[in-house]
Parts: C-alpha cells; sequence; structure tokens
C-alpha cells in the first residue's frame, strides 16, 4: 500500500512537471513572432521610453541635422536656379540652327578646299557683295593627280583614283551638307576624307585641325540635319 501511494504520488508530480513545462513552452511560443517584428502604435507606446538626457541629447542633435539640411538646401537653391536658369536659356536655342551652322561651316571648308583641285568653267554668283561663284569639276588639275602619286605615302587606292574621289566628293558632299540632303551620309562620306588627310595626306594637322573637324562631323552624324533641311521635308512627308 505504502509503496502504490508513494508511486501515485510521483505520477502525481510528475504529471505536474509536465503540465509546468508545456505552460511555459506555450508562454514562450507566444512571446516569439511568427513574422519580423512589426510595432503598431499601442506597441510602440508600451516600449520604454529613453532616459531624459538621452532624450535631449536626441533632441538637439536632430535640430542641428535639420539646421544643416535647411542651410544646404538653401544654398543649393542659389545654385540651384543659377545653373537651372542657364540651361533653360541654353535650351531656347534650337538645334536645327545649330546643326545648320556645322552644316555651312564644314561645307565651306571643304568645298573651296575642293576647288582648288579641279578645273572647269567658273559660275560667277554674287549676293550683296558676298562671291559664292564655284568652279564646276570638269576635270581634275594634272597638278592634283600629280601631287597624289609623288607627295603622299602610299594610299589603300591608287594614287590616281584617290585623287579623283577626293576632289569630285569635295564638289558633291559639301553641297549636299548646304541643303541638308542625306545629311548622315554626306557628313559620313567627309569624315573618312577627314580621317584620310589626318591619316595620309597632312599627318601634322591631325590635332590641330582634323580632330575639331572629325568632331563636327560626328554630331551630324549622330543627329542628322536638323529641321531646316530637305531631310526633315522628306521625313514629314513619308510620315503623312
Amino acid at each position: 500500500m505504502t509503496d502504490s501511494i508513494a508511486m501515485g504520488g510521483r505520477t502525481a508530480s510528475q504529471i505536474a512537471g509536465d503540465q509546468a513545462m508545456a505552460r511555459l513552452a506555450d508562454r514562450l511560443a507566444a512571446m516569439t513572432p511568427a513574422a519580423p517584428l512589426e510595432l503598431t502604435n499601442v506597441q510602440a507606446l508600451s516600449m520604454p521610453r529613453p532616459s531624459p538626457a538621452v532624450a535631449a541629447a536626441l533632441s538637439t542633435s536632430a535640430k542641428i541635422s535639420a539646421r544643416a539640411a535647411e542651410r544646404a538646401r538653401r544654398s543649393r537653391s542659389v545654385i540651384g536656379l543659377l545653373v537651372d536658369g542657364f540651361v533653360g536659356a541654353c535650351s531656347l536655342i534650337p538645334y536645327a540652327l545649330a546643326a545648320l551652322a556645322l552644316r555651312l561651316t564644314l561645307a565651306r571648308l571643304f568645298f573651296l578646299d575642293g576647288q582648288t583641285r579641279v578645273e572647269g568653267p567658273r559660275v560667277p554668283l554674287t549676293v550683296q557683295d558676298f562671291d559664292f561663284s564655284a568652279v564646276l569639276p570638269m576635270q581634275v588639275k594634272a597638278e592634283t593627280v600629280t601631287a597624289f602619286i609623288t607627295n603622299i605615302p602610299p594610299l589603300p587606292v591608287p594614287p590616281a583614283l584617290a585623287a579623283y574621289v577626293v576632289s569630285y566628293a569635295e564638289f558633291v558632299l559639301p553641297i549636299m551638307l548646304v541643303l541638308g540632303f542625306a545629311t548622315r551620309f554626306a557628313a559620313l562620306g567627309l569624315l573618312v576624307l577627314t580621317a584620310l588627310f589626318g591619316l595620309y595626306i597632312v599627318p601634322d594637322a591631325l590635332w590641330t585641325a582634323h580632330i575639331y573637324w572629325a568632331s563636327m562631323l560626328l554630331v551630324l552624324v549622330s543627329l542628322g540635319a536638323g529641321q531646316i533641311s530637305i531631310d526633315a521635308i522628306v521625313r514629314f512627308i513619308a510620315r503623312r
């Protein structure tokens, strides 16, 4: 009988211990969040607040940061207004005018150089004391062919053929630039001529002239002739 009571007592203790462990496990499970902790307003208010000294230090730091940010914003706003005003003023210049200026400048440069290589009848054209007379390229000068044969290092093509190609290209392609007709093609052709000049004909002028010609021609190759051109008229008609 005594052994049975002791055994029964041990069983009750074990049961009580198991129940206590189960309750503890339930409490730990309830305290552990199943998802990332997201504090609501009530939970945030229930959290312990920092001491008055810490709160004062944090408040002072926040005020100093706010004043510094305000000063930076004010100083940047003045600079920003100046920069925005300058950019806005520059944007008033349309690309069509810039492209027209590039086209006329480059066309004049290559056209006058090509006029020295050809001979033929001269067409007089004068507009208000401005002489736009031009020599029609009926044939290439003998001096031009001789210069390509004797004075120029070996070219990838025969020198006589190069003389004819360069001479006629410097007549046709500049006119295409002025008219804005097939502008990207014309600019690309003149860019090839510029590379030919820089590599074979006048290598000393690569960094004094040819690099600037190439830069301007790349703008036209990339962006085209602009709105003041035959290309723009053709695109307008094609889209209708």
